[in-house]
């Protein structure tokens, strides 16, 4: 049903629904559904706007049939009947037919009729009022940047130079024994795929006469002896690929300032607006709205905590990052700046996939639901996905500190005498989602996109502050780039029509439009950065840990120091100490942790926590190795290796010393706490087993075969 012919020269139900009602499918009353259900046989006899009374009869019909088989009551039959739908289709498709209005103009119509008709006003009368009742609409598109916006989406060289055209194709054939047949692009799709044995095969091509000599190609390859295709049931659209979307709002007031619902040339009124109309998967741009946001704001998260990068199985779900890498204790920030899969998920799972929803759904995401309550909500992998215009809504609340305002496309809109019919300035929803500080701590993240991440082609030269964040989904069938600076929040989305793989090569168109279209949007604007809010302070870490690091330890990494310092709210700056580094006592000889015996000592520094398949793990020290003591040196081998003294007053004989309390001393205070310890100073006498007894039981730990006591700060 999306691509079956539907009059208009309008291919599926979702395009027939907007053509002639201006309004999703779902949104479709039964008398609606009824005229679109009635056109199916004829497209061209049945059009409800050039053939309304034959469109009628077909319309009753189908409502008869369905009160008949009890899909519908006689009540709703009579309500439906009585609905005087074709006025509603007249006033609405004979207004403006001389002129093809822009993808703004047509968003913003759509934007008017929903709040009349949430005002109270019905249908018929929003679309008498738009169209004839001489209203005032005080617009908020920018008109030097919505042409800057067309002239980029348009550029030929932002785009890679393999450009692509891809059709929508309808036509109806009569069969030789009577029966019709429907043929479309989807059709023909799966019949070449089957004929070449190719799932892969694909209906785009190089240019608009391909495109037509592959669909005569079809036509003929489909049709059998004494079969015809129906007089005026063809229906051709040819479409420009890669498609793309855009939206540019000002976060301060949450004005849009221009829109771009594809490229190419704009056929009509009321077409396919890309940008309000399509939902495409979000990719990574999603971390931040579906994760990270929740993460620091409520989720007792920071821009330091850190997830192990590494193998990742949640049942039978297995999560990879897009390199298909694993890189150890990543940081959040880092996770941010480099796009890391793997960290987003942990972390989600972490805070709960409620909360990260119910952040989701703050920032004015509409489109979400209860199948998109998993892990994959982290990555953007969700049920209907987003339309650019809510994405562009959501990065530009973290723009403006927190605070969500809905996109609006006018400020009031007065009657033709200048009262005020409907007024946004009082009406516009607006929310907190997220603190000031979580909005900042975002964005100061993201400025690490552009300069050290996945965004530096998106970055323009200018010393005004960028702030962004790419996506690409599977297979790179959308690609997008969501940033803002102090002034302006733009989202482009770029892919094909039918969901068609691009090579990732080719995907960095929408860094290309970004980038050219906001350095000319803010040429002449004063440089700016955005505005460190109270309640922001920085300290030193761990980067391996995220807290507070240990002294002697964390700068003693065998890769190097692992201080950085952060930003943190003050609320949420680290107080427990790094719990992924431990320094013990090596003995030189065995490479075990040093005994009391071991002559020759060596401080060394280990990772702790890491998981099987982390890069962590070459430098982990095991539950298996932090109890295992070296049993290579005793007593006796300390005796022979160092001079023996003995002290008349003495029984006791004390390795390299005169002083039978020497040896328990000496002991108990090299391993603090140990058993080998406590041993040791039985072994000379009364004195020195009270020193090792004494330092034993001083030490941070006690009692633990002899390990914990190696456990140093």
């Amino acid at each position: 049903m999306n691509s079956v012919n539907l009059g208009a020269n309008t291919l599926g139900v979702q395009a027939a629904s907007k053509k002639y009602f201006n309004k999703d499918v779902s949104e479709l009353t039964l008398s609606e559904a009824s005229v679109i259900a009635g056109i199916t046989q004829n497209p061209s006899g049945y059009n409800p706007i050039t053939h309304p009374d034959k469109n009628a009869k077909r319309r009753e019909k189908v409502l008869n049939n369905m009160k008949d088989q009890g899909y519908i009551s006689k009540a709703q039959y009579d309500e439906a009947m009585a609905d005087d739908v074709y006025s509603r289709i007249a006033e609405y498709n004979t207004t403006g037919s001389g002129s093809v209005n822009t993808y703004f103009i047509d968003a913003l119509i759509d934007n008017v009729f929903d709040d009349l008709t949430a005002a109270g006003y019905s249908e018929t009368e929003a679309y008498k009022l738009i169209y004839k009742g001489g209203l005032t609409i005080k617009s908020t598109q920018d008109l030097t940047m919505q042409t800057i916006c067309d002239e980029e989406a348009n550029n030929p060289s932002n785009y890679p130079s393999d450009a692509k055209y891809s059709f929508q194709l309808s036509f109806e054939v009569k069969k030789a024994d009577g029966s019709y047949k429907t043929y479309t692009n989807q059709t023909m799709l799966s019949f070449y795929k089957k004929k070449t044995n190719n799932d892969d095969f694909s209906i785009n091509y190089s240019s608009p006469d391909e495109c037509n000599a592959a669909i005569a190609q079809y036509e003929q390859d489909v049709l059998e002896e004494g079969d015809s295709i129906v007089e005026g049931s063809e229906a051709v659209n040819i479409t420009l690929e890669p498609q793309v979307a855009m939206t540019v709002i000002d976060q301060s007031t949450g004005e849009v300032k221009a829109l771009v619902g594809g490229r190419g040339d704009k056929s009509g009124n009321r077409t396919w607006n890309r940008a309000t109309d399509t939902c495409r998967q979000p990719g990574s741009t999603f971390k931040i709205i579906g994760c990270y946001a929740a993460a620091l704001d409520a989720g007792g998260k920071t821009l330091a905590s850190v997830q192990d990068d590494a193998p990742f199985t949640v049942g039978s779900k297995t999560f990879n990052n897009y390199d298909k890498s694993f890189g150890g204790f990543t940081s959040i920030r880092w996770a941010i700046t480099k796009s890391i899969n793997i960290v987003t998920v942990k972390t989600l799972q972490d805070i709960g996939v409620e909360l990260g929803y119910k952040y989701a759904e703050d920032f004015g995401i509409s489109t979400l639901t209860d199948s998109d309550k998993n892990l994959s909500l982290a990555l953007g992998g969700l049920t209907k996905g987003v339309t650019n215009l809510e994405l562009t809504g959501a990065y530009a609340t973290i723009a403006n500190g927190g605070v969500y305002l809905e996109p609006k496309f006018y400020t009031q809109v007065l009657d033709h005498d200048g009262n005020v019919l409907l007024d946004k300035t009082t009406t516009q929803d607006t929310r907190t989602v997220i603190k000031d500080t979580t909005a900042w701590l975002l964005t100061d993240a993201m400025k690490d996109v552009l300069t050290q991440g996945t965004g530096k082609l998106a970055r323009f030269d200018s010393q005004i502050a960028q702030a962004g964040k790419s996506g690409t989904t599977t297979s790179n069938r959308d690609c997008l780039w969501a940033g803002y600076t102090p002034y302006y929040t733009c989202v482009v989305w770029g892919g094909y029509d039918d969901n068609s793989k691009q090579s990732g090569k080719l995907t960095s168109y929408p860094k290309n439009i970004w980038r050219n279209a906001m350095s000319r949007i803010h040429e002449g604007l004063e440089t700016k950065d955005f505005v460190q809010p109270d309640g922001i302070t920085n300290t030193t870490v761990c980067s391996k840990s995220g807290l507070v690091p240990l002294e002697g330890t964390c700068d003693n990494d065998p890769r190097g120091s692992m201080l950085t310092t952060e930003y943190f709210d003050t609320d949420t700056v680290p107080t427990d100490s790094c719990d992924h580094h431990v320094a013990l006592e090596i003995c030189a000889d065995s490479g075990a942790i040093a005994g009391p015996y071991c002559p020759n000592k060596t401080s060394k520094v280990f990772i702790t926590g890491a998981v099987s398949g982390s890069p962590e793990y070459e430098f982990m020290a095991d539950d298996t190795f932090m109890n295992t003591v070296c049993t290579l040196h005793d007593a006796t081998s300390l005796i022979n290796s160092s001079p023996t003294t003995t002290d008349p007053t003495n029984s006791g004989t004390t390795p390299g010393s005169t002083d039978g309390t020497a040896a328990g001393a000496q002991t108990g205070g090299a391993e603090t706490g140990s058993g080998a310890g406590s041993g040791a100073g039985t072994s000379g006498s009364g004195s020195g087993s009270s020193g090792a007894g004494a330092s034993g039981s001083g030490g941070t730990d006690t009692g633990s075969s002899g390990s914990s006591g190696n456990t140093h700060r």
